[in-house]
C-alpha cells in the first residue's frame, strides 16, 4: 500500500510540475451511462494516430503535429484500446463493451515549431491524459454533500414519485417497515440489497433512468467487497434519526459513511480534483425517446454532478495545487442518429436541459462549447433519410428519424425520434481515420490556448 502511495504521489508531482511549463494537459471525460465514453476516446486516439489524414491535417495545430505516441507500458489502469478496436474492426461489427473499471489514457504529441523564435526553441511536446470510468460512478459525486439521513429522505422522495414507486413495488413497502433503532438482521440486510441492486438496473433498463445510486451497486470496480455495499435507504428515516450499536440505522450509516468518504470521496480526489479541461459527453436523444420522466431524471442528473466539480480560472498556486476546470465542452453524443440538420437542434435541446448549470459555469469565469458529435459516424446520408446497420441483422435499412424541436419545452413534453439500435459501420482500421462528426472540432478545443 506505501508503495502504491508512494508512486501516486510520485505521479502527482510530475504532472504538477509539468502543469508550471504549460506540458501536461489533463481532461477529463464526463459522462453518464451509455453516454458513449469508450467509444469516443477510442476514437478520439484513433483520430490523433491518422493526424495526417482526415480533417485533422487542414487545421492548427495538428498541421504541425509531427508524432503520436501512445503510451500503455508502465501506465496504471491503461485503457482498453487494441480491445476497442477490435471490437469495432470485428466482422460484423460490434460497439466497444461499456467501461466496467477506471482506466487511463496517456498520449505524448510532438509539435513542429513555427516561426523563427520558434525554431531556435525546438519542437514542443505536450503530454494529454484522459481518464475513463463507469458513468455510474459519477452519479454518487452528490453524496459527497449528504450525510446518511440525508440520503434517506432523498431516497423517499424518490421512491414515492414514478416511475420509481412502481419499479420499487414490495421492496419500498419493505424498507418504510424497518424501524432504524431496532437490532438489524444481516440475512435480511443481504437480500435488501440484492433487491435495491436489482431495483437500479430496472430503473435504468426499463424507464431510462439516470440517478441511479450507489453507483458501485450497478459496478463496483477492482477492489470493492460485497461487506463495502453493504447498506440500503431506510425510508422511515431521516437526518434526525439514529440508533445504537447494532441497529438497522448504526449498520446501514457506518456503511454509508465508508462507502462516501473512502470510495466516492478518494475518487473525486484522486481522479477529478485536478482536472484542467472537461468535456460532458450526454446521450440526449435516447431520454428524449424514453419520455418526459427520463428527461427530468436526466436534467437533475447532470445538475448535481456539474455542482461537484471546481470551475473557474486557476492562479499560479491553484494550477500547481488545486487547479480547477477552466474550458467545457458539453457534447451532445451519437447524433449520427438524426439527419444532419437535426444535429444542432439535439445540442441545443441538451443546452436547454441544464441552462442554469451552464449560466452558474459561465458566470465563473468558465469557456463553454458546445459541440453536437458522433464519435464513430454510423449512419450515411441519402436524399432526406438515413442508411444503416442494425445490431444482430445483416443487410442494411433505410429510414428517417423522428424530428428534433428547434427548443426544448419547458415541461420536457417531446416526441422522440424512435431510435433504433445501429451497428458501426463496416471496415474499421486502426491506420485509417474512423468516421465521425465534429471529432476534429473537439480536439482542437481541447487544445486551445496552449502555446505549440
Amino acid at each position: 500500500m506505501a508503495g502504491m502511495q508512494n508512486q501516486r504521489w510520485l505521479r502527482q508531482a510530475r504532472e504538477q510540475a509539468s502543469r508550471l511549463v504549460g506540458t501536461h494537459l489533463r481532461v477529463g471525460v464526463t459522462g453518464l451511462s451509455a453516454a458513449g465514453k469508450t467509444t469516443f476516446i477510442t476514437s478520439l486516439i484513433n483520430q490523433l494516430e491518422n493526424h495526417r489524414r482526415g480533417l485533422l491535417a487542414r487545421r492548427p495545430p495538428f498541421d504541425r503535429l509531427e508524432s503520436v505516441r501512445w503510451l500503455k507500458d508502465g501506465i496504471e489502469q491503461p485503457f482498453g484500446y487494441i480491445e476497442s478496436l477490435a471490437a469495432l474492426a470485428s466482422d460484423p461489427a460490434k460497439w466497444p463493451d461499456s467501461t466496467t473499471d477506471l482506466s487511463r489514457v496517456v498520449i505524448d504529441l510532438r509539435f513542429r515549431p513555427q516561426g523563427l523564435l520558434g525554431k531556435v526553441q525546438g519542437a514542443r511536446s505536450l503530454r494529454l491524459e484522459i481518464l475513463d470510468y463507469p458513468g455510474e460512478w459519477l452519479l454518487d459525486l452528490p453524496l459527497l454533500r449528504l450525510d446518511y439521513g440525508q440520503w434517506c429522505e432523498q431516497m423517499r422522495a424518490w421512491l414515492d414519485a414514478e416511475p420509481r414507486r412502481t419499479l420499487a413495488g414490495p421492496l419500498r413497502e419493505r424498507l418504510l417497515a424497518i424501524d432504524p433503532a431496532q437490532p438489524h438482521d444481516q440475512q435480511e440486510l443481504d437480500e435488501l440489497v440484492v433487491q435495491w441492486t436489482d431495483f437500479l438496473k430496472r430503473c435504468r433498463t426499463e424507464a431510462g433512468l439516470s440517478r441511479n445510486q450507489p453507483g458501485r451497486f450497478l459496478l463496483p470496480g477492482s477492489g470493492v467487497s460485497a461487506e463495502m455495499l453493504a447498506f440500503v435507504p431506510l425510508l422511515s428515516g431521516n437526518r434526525h434519526a439514529g440508533g445504537e450499536a447494532g441497529s438497522w440505522w448504526a449498520q446501514c450509516d457506518a456503511r454509508f459513511r465508508y462507502y462516501r468518504d473512502y470510495l466516492v470521496k478518494g475518487f473525486f480526489d484522486e481522479h477529478f480534483s485536478r482536472l484542467d479541461r472537461q468535456v460532458l459527453l450526454v446521450d440526449m436523444l435516447a431520454p428524449m425517446d424514453a419520455g418526459q420522466p427520463a428527461l427530468t431524471d436526466l436534467k437533475s442528473a447532470l445538475e448535481a454532478v456539474m455542482e461537484s466539480f471546481r470551475y473557474g480560472p486557476s492562479s499560479f498556486f491553484e494550477r500547481l495545487f488545486k487547479p480547477r476546470i477552466n474550458r467545457l465542452a458539453i457534447c451532445a453524443t451519437k447524433v449520427d442518429q438524426v439527419t444532419p440538420d437535426q444535429q444542432r437542434a439535439v445540442q441545443q435541446c441538451l443546452e436547454d436541459l441544464i441552462t442554469d448549470s451552464l449560466s452558474e459555469v459561465r458566470h465563473g469565469g468558465v469557456t463553454v462549447r458546445g459541440l453536437p458529435l458522433s464519435a464513430v459516424r454510423a449512419t450515411r446520408q441519402e436524399g432526406d433519410a438515413l442508411v444503416a446497420g442494425l445490431v444482430g441483422q445483416q443487410g442494411w435499412v433505410r429510414y428517417q428519424p423522428g424530428s428534433i424541436p428547434e427548443h426544448l419545452p419547458l415541461d420536457l413534453t417531446v416526441n422522440g425520434p424512435e431510435l433504433l439500435r445501429l451497428r458501426p459501420p463496416p471496415g474499421l482500421h486502426r491506420s485509417e481515420p474512423f468516421p465521425h462528426y465534429r471529432m476534429d472540432d473537439v480536439l482542437a478545443w481541447m487544445l486551445e490556448g496552449r502555446s505549440l
